[in-house]
This record gives C-alpha cells, structure tokens and sequence, in this order.
C-alpha cells in the first residue's frame, strides 16, 4: 500500500499536526541545538518538514509518487525522493531525521526495521539525532477490537476498520465515500498492513548504534509495552 490513492485527502484528515512538530523542535532543541538539515522518512504530503522549513534545510522521503507531488508544491525547493523508507541510500548526510505518525509500523518485518536503523546511522553523522514513534502491539490490539471509526470533513465520509492478521500485525482497512453533484457517490479504498514488536527489541537494536536519549509515550509518561504509541530520541555514536 502505497497511499496513492489517500494522498488528495490526506492533509483534510490529518489535520495541521502542529503537536507532533513541537514535540520534534522541543526534542531537536534540548539535544542538537545546532542542527540546520532534517531528512524525513515517509514525509508524505510535506506538512512536517513544511513547519519545520522555518527553521531547517528539509528533505524527505516517501514511496507515494501522489503524496510526494502534494509535498513538492508546499516545498518546491527541498529534496523529495521516491524511495522505500527502508535500506535507503541518498548518499548525503543530515543533522536530524526523523520518522512519524507510526511510519516505521508501515514495515511490517523487523528485518525492514533492522535496515531503517541502518540506514538512518549511515545517513548521520557522530551526534545526530534519530526522532521517531512507533504504535505498540498493544495498542494495534485495542484498535483491533475498538470497531468501525468514522469521520467526516469537507462533505466526504471516512470509515476505518482495523483487523488483526497475527500476534503483532493488523490491517487497516479505509474507505472514502465523496457525494458528486448528479448523486453519485465516488468510493476509495486503500489497505495498510502495520506490524510492531516489542519495546525490549527495539530498544536493543537501536542500542547498537545510538545513545537512546528520551522515551516516553503519547501521555509523556515513561514507555512500556502497554503504552499506546511511543517517542524516541537517539543520538548516533
């Protein structure tokens, strides 16, 4: 799933996501005080690294050919690539990069895990940062069994099922219902596959090559594997 089909409704259902970005500049103040370049994994249509234009040189990447065009008119000037978040090779380095809203939950095997941290410490020097959250097995679970979600903005209508598929993975399955003008109703569909695994693991396959700095989860509470969603902030050593 590559969010083609999501990306011109996107931004409407995601909303300015202005607390993510002031968790980010907090995170990115505090630790690297210094820092000028940002790369973002999976930027999608640009509004991240858009707030964070302000302050920073932004690039980013994204396997959304329809999600990167959007982004590409809010930053004609930034470096945008077609690219998979994992084993990527932009033979340039960068300050800070970051990867959010469950991005990395989109790979759903630890071996594509394993090729992120990877490829995130070959893309930093000594003393950047690596910013992401990642959606626990626990909360995958409770949004399992949670029911249908609905939402609706700007006349058209958003359902959300998500169905478990193992211990660890689930799939979300999205439709969007647009009214047209002669009554039709105009249907879009896209399946997301995330999977997680545990806090312990990822923590330990991160200890490799980074200094973890701070976690803590979506209340800023100290993570575990009961919390919801859960932030990191890792120095590269």
């Amino acid at each position: 799933m590559d969010y083609d089909i999501f990306a011109p409704f996107y931004d409407d259902v995601m909303g300015d996501r202005q607390d993510v970005l002031d968790i980010i500049d907090r995170q990115i103040t505090t630790h690297h005080p210094g820092a000028r370049t940002i790369l973002e994994l999976g930027c999608g249509t640009g509004s991240i690294l858009a707030g964070l234009s302000r302050k920073y040189v932004v690039a980013g990447i994204d396997q959304s050919a329809q999600m990167l065009r959007i982004a590409q008119q809010k930053l004609p000037n930034s470096q945008l690539t077609q690219a998979s978040i994992a084993g990527f090779d932009l033979n340039s380095p960068y300050d800070v990069i970051i990867c959010v809203f469950d991005t990395i939950n989109h790979l759903t095997s630890f071996h594509d895990w394993q090729k992120l941290i990877n490829s995130t410490a070959k893309h930093l020097p000594l003393g950047g940062l690596f910013i992401f959250d990642m959606n626990t097995i626990h909360r995958m679970k409770a949004l399992s069994v949670a029911g249908t979600y609905t939402q609706s903005f700007d006349g058209k209508t958003m359902t959300m099922d998500i169905e478990s598929i193992s211990s660890h993975e689930v799939e979300w399955h999205v439709t969007i219902q647009e009214p047209h003008n002669d009554g039709a109703i105009q249907v879009y569909e896209e399946h997301v596959r995330e999977s997680s695994f545990p806090l312990m693991r990822v923590q330990a396959e991160l200890s490799s090559q980074f200094e973890i700095l701070e976690t803590f989860d979506s209340r800023l509470d100290r993570p575990s594997d009961s919390s919801d969603r859960i932030y990191f902030t890792c120095r590269k050593l």
